[in-house]
């Protein structure tokens, strides 16, 4: 160390000489952006580190000649950080920051230089102020004004240092304005007049800070002489001459800044002017925001100091603006939002000042002939909307109070409100007079004689039906009903509940608007409302008395309004506030009905619970059940007060038909109020009152709305119970012809004169609305009654269906039929004019079209299935005619399909439709036949109805096949089914059912096997049991039921164990005949398959017929195309063969290859049988042993013989049987070697020749076969072989055999197949050694090495337990170490590898041999560049290091590292792995003192290579690398590098060298010359990465060197190598380099 020990910065010439370096890097050919920054940062790192050498080299750098323009953004931008670094600005000299200055002042100049050189500039003004402005009153030049960013710079420095930069405020002013004149150009006057904006800014943010102030004596005074010749000139010449819409607003803006600090004198000389100005450019331009805010900067300075200027220019100003209010404001636009909100200022500043003149003027905007004219012209969204938004923000001004104009407000708002005669406006306006109603009630403006108008107006909007399309005036945005409606209801509800005491405001009137039609929509809304008041006060007792001048609505009114509305509530939201509502009125009506009502309301609630659950999901909501229970509750409710207060319930019946006309538009409800009518009727006495109900229902259904005729007809048959006689006799006079010959209406004869066109428009659907009313009366009429009146009914009746087209009479006659034979049903009474409904039922039937579009179908077959029970029973022939009609009206029916596409909302609505009618369809039919079968009981319906189905049951459309066995099935499950009434049907039809139990579709097989367990069942009374037929239905649901033989066995099961003798007999010819040759493929193979499992069962009572089986099943062989299906039949054949062998035993071995696809099969399915599959096992197995592999070996070709061939490819279809499991593990040991061997050896053989007789001129069908022999590839009939053998002997399956097939990688896919038959869990060693000792010598190599790689895959596996055999195998290995094939002895490495898995003592018994074979292998290079040899020893030293004796292995491991360094340098990253990999172990074995320090010095020696490839190109190498490292650091003995190394993987690779660098730095200093003298080396790599670590190591290491305080001799040999890579091809390079040099010299000191 130097004397004193002072550290002093580093040469400041060597730190110049790298700042040059970097700066000379940035040229424009550097296209990288990542470089560029990195030079950036590292100048910024030594620029901090070093700010008193970078700082002055930086401007040397710049005064060169040769520094270009981009060099010179460089410097700026690096001298702007440097100087904005902590407290660097502090510490710069004054003689630098002069020059510092000079070189901004003059970038100012510069287009590309005038932005950084302003930074910079305001930059060193917060430390020298005065330097920076004495060089910047330098540019004011005598006729030469500077330029416009000058002028910027001049506001930003006053802005960031207003205490030191006033001082010269007095000098700028008075060297500005004379030069004003010679601005010319519009950027340059915006320039000035902003920068004179920030000084008036600045001095007065000065005198604000007096405190602070350096000059207390400074005040605005002082400058108001030359701020007011600026302002008057730029208000006068400058302003008047602005176009660009932002430049003009801009300069008001300034201008009005200015004006804050000009004397009063001469604000008030220039306020016309100035006023007039900013109103010009705010009409111009009114979405520049900055123009509105500098007109309120005007009127507030204005109103304080020239109010009577500015009164006199009021009307034009307040036209002005109030067109800027009026223009809607962009919300995605912030500036226009400000715009907007600055002109709703400038009305409040006016509004403190001129109160009257404002009011007048808006109020006036509100005007009935405003309002009107303005509708006219589209133009009152804008009008009316901007008054009232101007409007409510004058009322919403805190402290100031509006109610002397409230009155002339509300006066003014009539014509929005309740305009006479009515006037449309927008949603826009109604929407902010929602607003302001809210306002107002909010500053409690409103009281009970002012509001009611107001509240109203809330209410309508509420109302506002949701379907109503909305105007759309131009330039306002479109406020929708929903949002009107929405809003409105948040306003009432925000009244009700936040605003202090409105209760007395909205009360009574809430109820009154309860029971208005015209606000039926915002009953809910209200009844919310006044649920909610109810908790603070009685409503009920606010309501007026029916004496009173203005009547409120009776408390039964409110029930039945209520009552009525929470029909529908179910569907709305916050619709049980209505329920509550109608709650606490029940309680307030009847005192008797308050328990009922409390304990039901709870259980109507859950409704509203089940809803929300419901919301979003599949499950579409059922309002019936909701009505239902209402309508129960209002039962049990009359039924209770008619004991206590009878007249209650006429009124009650009185206000429901009083309130009928309030449900005209809203269909839905008044449907509800008919059935509640309807029920209050039935119970009511009281006959003027029932006959003004019923006349009120019949007067006012509308006929066009389906809902409405239901309702009507509904609420008729609920009161004929009570009162059938009055409801005929009105019905009646509906029928009853006229004097003129014509049907008297239902309109003319209740209600008022209709002309005669509606008569005749609505006649047809009042005929439907009659006949309707008629079956509901007659539906609910006493029995006893009706038998009397029967026929006067039918006499009414039947003219309905004389010429009957429209549907809505149809679908109202068929309703008729089924409710009166149904009624008559009840008493066992018969029907004389049976005949001729069922004829006109049939009738209607046929008149359907072929797509299904009503009901009516179905309709007219429940009909008939209802007249076919009366007395006496029908014909036979009229059954079978009627069901031949059915079938062929309804199966031809398409099935509804569900339309999943996008935008099929309207497809999927007409779904549901569909699919409700499609339902209803099928079960009509099915009910009839059931209906069949229940009159007839006998055997002959049964034949009748199956006759019918059979062509629907084998259809080809799945809907038919399925709806016909599920009308089956309905008719099976009939108790009137019995065994003698099945009997003639039970062979074809369990037939049928079998074939359909194998349906594709899965609906078919669970309904056919329902079949056939209700057949067993009835066949054995009942007590058969279920639960198999349960669980194959079960499973019939899943896809595996139609391929799974145990399925198809117990289903098969199911049906022939019911049956015997001749019956099982047609039961299988129906399968053989008809179910094999099934046209749906998956059936037909399920049907094979119930067939074996028959013939497996069952063949005694069928062995009479087993030729014609077996004849059949031949047939449908050779017919199937289906493969599944031939499956099935050939195991029908095995099945057969099972029981007689000598039938199939003559199938031949000799078939040609490839084997056919129904010979193959044959083979699998021979295969399975026990007596045959060892023999052809064996058979197969000496063939592969004694015959030649080759029939021909020539030069070019080697021709595999043919019987090799034939035996595997019947080896191929034994080995996939599933029987021979077993058999196939007893015998692996002898077939995976031979197979393996023979695999090896037809890899590259071609095809053999045919037999003779096949290559014959005249050739046979069979002959010609052998022709595809010339297509056989040897290789894939021995893998396929292979493959199936392990496969089904429960071996581990490969992925390799595609490998052994390709050249490249054979040798890697035979070791892995090798490696999975070893795997297998039982296998014989001693008889695989033996039975590959033959093949070691043989002359073909593929032999050979198949053989060695057996022996390497059995050492791998750890097969051999015995040391015997371990050793029989290792001497086999040694004698092939010096093979002539590479493969060979690549696989003798691998297993002498393998040795160390059996441990130290097998290991060191065979060293010498295992180091002899390895040593040999690291320096067998007979492949070339693919040094398979040497990387197979690397594995297996790998491997072997860990067990071997280390005392053996000591004096060989310097060797072995010395022998590893070429291979740290490969191009391969797998040996570069490896080698890394085996060197870290090789560390861990070294023991011996001496070896140990040798040792260490070659980890020395290759840690530069180590520190490199950590971040090397492949990831496994860099991986491998960190792996050695942590071996290594036991030899090393650093610490420092143990806690390097402890981060995680994901650490940066500069972090990570930082820290190993550090490290080396602290414990092996004394080295990193050397590491460095290395490292050199590297800069000259071919690879860039190499070249980019390098330079970044060296880097790092330098840091290291530098930060120690050494003698940096090392750093200045370095620096010259770093600063050229500055300048390499890669830009990696360069930014490494660039990274390099900045973590050199950002700790670069050195000791004096």
């Amino acid at each position: 160390m130097a004397q004193g020990g002072s550290v002093v910065p580093a040469d400041s010439a060597e730190i110049q000489k790298v700042v040059f370096a970097l700066i000379d890097a940035e040229t424009e050919k550097e296209k990288e952006e990542r470089v560029r920054d990195q030079l950036l940062i590292s100048l910024y790192g030594i620029g901090t580190k070093h700010p008193q050498s970078v700082l002055p080299a930086l401007l040397a750098y710049r005064r060169q000649q040769t520094c270009t323009k981009l060099q010179k953004v460089m410097i700026a931008t690096t001298l702007d950080s440097i100087l904005n670094h902590d407290n660097v600005l502090t510490a710069v000299d004054e003689k630098t920051a002069i020059e510092i200055i000079a070189a901004a002042v003059d970038g100012l100049n510069d287009k590309d230089l005038v932005m950084l050189g302003s930074d910079l500039l305001v930059t060193v003004s917060r430390q020298f102020c005065i330097e920076v402005m004495k060089q910047m009153l330098n540019l004011f030049q005598p006729g030469n004004l500077p330029s416009v960013t000058t002028f910027q710079t001049f506001g930003r420095i006053f802005s960031a240092n207003v205490n030191d930069s006033i001082p010269f405020l007095s000098a700028v002013l008075s060297m500005l304005a004379p030069l004003l004149p010679e601005a010319r150009t519009d950027q340059l006057k915006r320039a000035i007049a902003g920068a004179v904006a920030q000084f008036a800014d600045a001095i007065l943010e000065y005198v604000a800070r007096e405190n602070e102030a350096p000059d207390q004596s400074v005040k605005v005074h002082f400058f108001q002489n030359d701020f007011g010749v600026i302002y008057e000139y730029i208000l006068l010449h400058w302003l008047p001459k602005m176009r660009e819409p932002e430049l003009a607003a801009f300069m008001v803006h300034a201008t009005s800044c200015i004006a804050r600090v000009i004397s009063k004198e001469k604000l008030q000389e220039t306020a016309d002017r100035l006023l007039g100005s900013a109103v010009s450019v705010v009409r111009k331009h009114p979405h520049e925001s900055s123009a509105s805010e500098g007109l309120a900067i005007v009127l507030e300075m204005l109103s304080s100091n020239a109010k009577s200027i500015l009164e006199p220019q009021l009307d034009a100003l307040l036209d002005v603006i109030f067109a800027q209010a009026c223009a809607p404001a962009d919300y995605a636009k912030p500036f226009a939002v400000k715009s907007h909100n600055e002109v709703l200022r400038c009305f409040a500043i006016l509004y403190l000042n001129f109160p009257d003149r404002i009011i007048n003027f808006l109020l006036a905007k509100l005007s009935p002939n405003v309002v009107k004219s303005t509708v006219i012209k589209d133009a009152s969204d804008r009008s009316v909307v901007g008054a009232l938004t101007i409007v409510n923000k004058l009322v919403n001004q805190p402290d100031v109070s509006f109610s002397f104009y409230l009155n002339a407000l509300l006066k003014s708002l009539e014509p929005i409100i309740a305009p006479t005669p009515p006037v449309t406006l927008s949603n826009n306006v109604k929407q902010i007079l929602a607003q302001l109603v809210l306002t107002l009630a909010d500053r409690l403006y409103l009281t009970v004689d002012n509001s009611a108008p107001l509240i109203e107006f809330i209410v309508r909007q509420c109302s506002i039906p949701a379907t109503t399309i909305p105007r759309s005036p131009s330039g306002l945005e479109v406020v929708t009903d929903e949002a009107l409606r929405a809003a409105c209801e948040n306003v009432l509800h925000l009244l009700t509940t936040t605003v202090h005491g409105m209760e007395t405001i909205l009360l009574p009137g809430l109820f009154d608007y309860l029971v208005m039609w015209q606000y039926t929509e915002s009953a809910r809304t209200v009844a919310k409302c006044l649920v909610h008041l109810n908790t603070q006060r009685d409503v009920f007792a606010t309501l007026a008395p029916s004496g009173a001048v203005k009547r409120s609505p009776a408390v039964v009114e409110l029930f039945t309004r209520l009552f009525v509305l929470s029909g529908s509530a179910i569907d709305q939201s916050d619709g049980d506030s209505l329920l509550r509502l109608l709650q606490l009125v029940v309680g307030r009506m009847a005192e008797a009905l308050k328990e009922l009502w409390e304990g039901t309301i709870t259980e109507l609630e859950n409704f509203f619970t089940m809803r929300a659950s419901n919301e979003g999901g599949e499950t579409a909501w059922d309002g019936q059940a909701w009505e239902e229970s209402l309508l129960k509750l209002l039962q049990t409710s009359l039924h209770d007060l008619k004991n206590v207060e009878p007249e209650l319930i006429h009124r009650i019946a009185e206000c429901f038909t009083i309130q009928i006309p309030l449900y005209i538009d809203f269909p839905e409800d008044k449907a509800f109020l008919y059935r509640a009518l309807g029920t209050t009727l039935e119970i009511s006495t009281d006959s003027l009152v029932v006959n003004k109900g019923l006349d009120g229902i019949f007067n006012s259904v509308n006929h066009s709305k389906i809902v409405e005729r239901q309702a009507c007809a509904v609420a008729v048959g609920k009161a004929s119970s009570a009162h059938f006689d009055l409801i005929l006799s009105k019905l009646d006079g509906f029928t009853v012809p006229d004097k003129q010959g014509k049907r008297s209406s239902i309109f003319n004869l209740f209600g008022s004169a209709k002309e005669s066109k509606q008569e005749s428009v609505d006649s047809e659907r009042s005929k439907s609305t009659i006949v309707t009313c008629y079956g509901y009366a007659v539906s609910g009429a006493p029995r006893a009654l009706l038998l009397t009146r029967i026929d006067d009914i039918m006499r009414s009746i039947m003219p309905f269906f004389v010429g009957v087209k429209e549907f809505a009479i149809k679908h109202s006659l068929c309703r008729f039929t089924e409710m009166l034979a149904k009624a008559l049903r009840e008493t066992n009474s018969t029907l004389d004019k049976r005949q001729a409904l069922m004829f006109h039922m049939k009738d209607f039937v046929k008149s359907e079209p072929p797509e299904l579009r009503s009901s009516v179908r179905a309709l007219a077959v429940t009909a008939c299935a209802e007249l076919a029970q009366l007395p006496p029973k029908i014909t036979m022939e009229e059954v079978e005619d009627a069901l031949l009609l059915f079938c062929n009206s309804v199966f031809p029916l398409l099935p509804p399909r569900h339309d999943s596409s996008e935008g099929a909302d309207a497809a999927n609505a007409a779904y549901l439709n569909y699919e409700v009618l499609w339902d209803a369809t099928i079960k009509a039919l099915s009910e009839f036949m059931v209906t069949v079968v229940k009159v007839y009981r006998n055997a002959e319906a049964t034949v009748v109805l199956l006759r019918n189905l059979k062509p629907w049951l084998e259809s080809d459309s799945d809907h038919e096949r399925y709806h016909s066995l599920t009308m089956l099935h309905n008719v099976l499950t009939s108790d009137a089914v019995t065994e003698n009434v099945i009997a003639p049907i039970l062979g074809m039809a369990m037939g049928l059912l079998a074939m359909r139990s194998m349906d594709p579709d899965a609906r078919c097989r669970e309904t056919a096997l329902a079949c056939g367990k209700r057949l067993a069942s009835i066949l054995s009374n009942g007590k058969s049991s279920d639960q198999e037929w349960i669980e194959a239905g079960r499973q019939s649901w899943m896809k595996e039921s139609l391929s799974s033989h145990a399925a198809a066995t117990s289903i098969a099961g199911l049906f022939y164990g019911i049956l015997e003798g001749d019956q099982l007999v047609k039961f299988v010819r129906q399968l053989y005949y008809q179910g094999l040759l099934e046209r749906r493929a998956v059936t037909a193979a399920g049907v094979a398959a119930i067939l074996q499992a028959t013939l497996k069962n069952k063949w005694q009572p069928l062995k009479e017929q087993g030729p014609d089986i077996l004849g059949g099943l031949l047939f449908a062989l050779k017919t199937v195309r289906d493969p599944a299906t031939k499956v099935g039949i050939e195991g029908c054949i095995k099945a057969i063969a099972e029981h007689d062998t000598e039938m199939v035993a003559r199938v031949l071995l000799n078939q040609p290859v490839p084997l056919l696809p129904s010979t193959a099969a044959l083979w699998r399915s021979l295969g399975s049988v026990a007596s045959f599959a060892p023999i052809l096992l064996q058979h197969c197995l000496d063939t592969l042993r004694t015959t030649p592999c080759y029939s021909e070996v020539h030069i070019h070709a080697r021709c595999a013989s043919l019987p090799i061939l034939q035996s595997l490819a019947v080896l191929v279809e034994l080995f996939q049987s599933s029987n021979n499991t077993d058999l196939l593990q007893a015998n692996f040991a002898d077939l995976a070697p031979v197979l393996i061997v023979i695999t090896a050896a037809m890899v590259g053989a071609q095809s053999s020749k045919p037999p003779q007789f096949a290559v014959s001129s005249e050739q046979t069908g069979a002959d010609s076969e052998w022709k595809s022999v010339y297509k056989v590839v040897p290789s894939r009939f021995a893998v396929d072989a292979l493959k199936q053998l392990l496969k089904n002997a429960n071996s581990v399956v490969p992925i390799s055999f595609e490998m052994i097939e390709d050249p490249v990688m054979y040798a890697e896919g035979l070791h892995v197949t090798c490696k999975c038959i070893f795997q297998s869990a039982e296998l014989d060693a001693k008889k695989v050694i033996a039975g590959l000792v033959p093949y070691l010598n043989s002359e073909i190599d593929a032999q050979r090495a198949a053989a060695v790689a057996m022996y390497s895959a059995m050492l791998e596996s750890k097969k051999p337990t015995d040391a015997g055999q371990v050793q029989e195998v290792v001497n086999h290995l040694a004698t092939k170490n010096s093979d002539q094939a590479l493969i060979v002895r690549v696989f003798c490495i691998r297993g002498m590898g393998s040795l160390a898995q059996f441990g130290p003592k097998i290991v060191n018994a065979n060293a010498d041999s295992i180091l002899r074979v390895i040593l040999a292998g690291l320096e067998d290079s007979a492949d070339g560049n693919m040094n398979s040899a040497p990387i197979e020893a690397m594995k297996a030293l790998n491997k072997l290091l860990p067990v071997i004796d280390r005392a053996r292995i000591q004096e060989d491991l310097i060797s072995i590292s010395v022998r590893l360094r070429p291979s740290f340098e490969s191009e391969s990253p797998m040996i570069r792995s490896m080698a890394f990999s085996l060197f870290g172990q090789a560390a861990t074995v070294a023991e011996n003192e001496s070896v140990r320090a040798a040792f260490t010095q070659e980890v020395h020696d290759v840690l530069v290579i180590l520190l490199l490839h950590l971040n090397d190109d492949n990831h496994e190498v860099s991986t491998a690398t960190k792996s050695v490292f942590k071996l290594l650091l036991p030899l090393l003995k650093s610490e420092a590098l143990v806690t390097a190394l402890s981060y995680p993987d994901g650490i940066a690779y500069s972090r990570l060298l930082k820290l190993i660098s550090s490290a080396l730095g602290t414990d092996f200093a004394d080295k990193i010359p050397a590491y460095l003298n290395h490292i050199i080396g590297y800069f000259r790599s071919e690879s860039p990465t190499m070249r980019a670590n390098a330079v970044l190591l060296a880097g790092n290491l330098l840091a290291q060197v530098a930060a120690a305080g050494q003698p940096d001799t090392t750093t200045s040999h370095m620096a010259p190598a770093v600063i050229h890579l500055l300048s390499d091809k890669e830009p990696l390079v360069r930014q490494r380099a660039a990274e390099a040099l900045g973590l050199i010299y950002q700790k670069s000191s050195h000791h004096v």
